[in-house]
């Protein structure tokens, strides 16, 4: 078996990929495969991660 994690988040090593490595941990201790995903990795636009959005309707560079 095989299990694929995708960290969605735009802080490539944050909270969420802290996590995403903790269940992997313990799946590689039962032998399961596992593969990270990290969406920071790629260039989704027109996020740029920056967050200046929150609390806004919109991205603030659109």
């Amino acid at each position: 078996m095989k299990v694929i994690g995708i960290n969605g988040s735009a802080r490539k090593n944050g909270n969420t990929a802290l996590i995403i490595s903790k269940v992997f941990d313990e799946l590689n201790k039962e032998g399961i495969e596992c593969e990270l995903i990290q969406l920071a990795d790629y260039e989704i636009l027109p996020c740029r991660g920056c967050f200046a959005c929150k609390g806004r309707a919109n991205c603030v560079f659109a």
